[in-house]
């Protein structure tokens, strides 16, 4: 039995601590928040549990922690976690400075545990099936990546604690990049098998100081380029994704998948969709089984951790980019 503890109680970290709670080799034993009245609810949904507002006030042995706060807390928390001998589950991003990401990877290796970064969206049936179709052997050598992911507004908060976060730098790290260009670069190498070499960014800010329109190009081992665009001023909500070959193109349009190929088009409405909730409850029982095998063989924790090192290298590089009107940043060589 794995006892896990859940760190912050909103809802990513709610719909966390359903999925553990139905795996069998796992318990919730405690659960810390700030918010008195998410407390309570961590207390009438899991009596049995500690329940706190800070880690120092917990004295239960926590075997996997998972950290659920917002960006700006997730380097402290995980430093926390390893200190007390867990394994760490982080949501994205994982890491907002690189270097600190570096030190917690080192610390993770030393203690003989793992940092899983909570890159979830390579558990979306959706996003399995475009690329298994974007696949060389279907459309050719690939051209090009494609993403845009449009929201008329920044998603809300807990209504008990601060609804508004992602607009507020100090807790959340920054606006739509931090919060939507996460899943971009890690998705970006993932559905490519290629890695990050460099970044562009160009963007543009809203009245409270927060970026809320991004494009992004990234430059894939020197190969083909991702476009990438993120908004908090779209007019519609959409998620698109478009991988191009020299024999033909597939994108996802929602739940839509289009396949242009030189036989025809081929459309499938899958039932699955990114919209079915903000946290993506239907993803996690595959995440969370993935977490355990690691847990269960912390053998490899560098390479696990390498993407969210990715991430925050990129990251970094974008607002370094957009400083200097779109200029490419290049990533340490050592992360291709």
């Amino acid at each position: 039995m794995i006892n896990v503890g859940v760190i912050g109680y909103g809802r990513a970290g709610e719909a966390h601590a359903r999925c553990y709670d139905t795996i069998p080799q796992t318990r919730i034993v405690a659960i810390l928040d700030p918010t008195p009245t998410r407390r309570d609810a961590a207390r009438a949904r899991f009596p049995h549990a500690a329940v706190a507002a800070t880690l120092d006030d917990i004295d239960v042995d926590i075997e996997l922690a998972l950290i659920c706060t917002p960006p700006t807390s997730h380097e402290a928390y995980t430093e926390q976690a390893l200190m007390r001998d867990a394994h760490v589950f982080c949501e994205k991003p994982t890491f907002l400075d690189p270097g600190n990401g570096a030190k917690l990877i080192a610390l993770a290796r030393q203690r003989n545990r793992i940092i899983y970064p909570g890159h979830n969206y390579v558990h979306s049936p959706l996003l399995q099936r475009l690329r298994e179709l974007g696949a060389p052997e279907r459309i050719g050598p690939l051209q090009r990546l494609d993403m845009r992911i449009e929201r008329p507004t920044s998603a809300s908060g807990s209504p008990d604690w601060n609804p508004s976060w992602r607009r507020n730098p100090a807790v959340s790290g920054g606006g739509v990049l931090v919060d939507h260009g996460p899943h971009c670069v890690y998705l970006a190498e993932w559905l490519t098998g290629m890695h990050v070499h460099m970044v562009g960014c160009t963007m543009g800010y809203s009245t409270v100081g927060v970026e809320d329109h991004v494009e992004l190009v990234l430059d894939m081992s020197g190969k083909i380029e991702a476009h990438i665009l993120l908004s908090w001023r779209a007019p519609h909500r959409r998620n698109t994704y478009s991988l191009t070959g020299t024999h033909g193109t597939v994108v996802l349009n929602d739940d839509t998948l289009v396949e242009d190929s030189p036989t025809g088009r081929r459309t499938w409405r899958l039932a699955e969709t990114p919209r079915s909730r903000h946290a993506h409850d239907d993803w996690l029982p595959a995440l969370a089984d993935d977490v355990l095998r690691q847990v269960a063989s912390p053998a490899m924790e560098a390479e696990l951790a390498r993407p969210a090192l990715v991430v925050a290298h990129a990251i970094t590089a974008a607002y370094a980019s957009a400083a200097q009107g779109g200029l490419p940043y290049r990533l340490p060589g050592a992360l291709s």
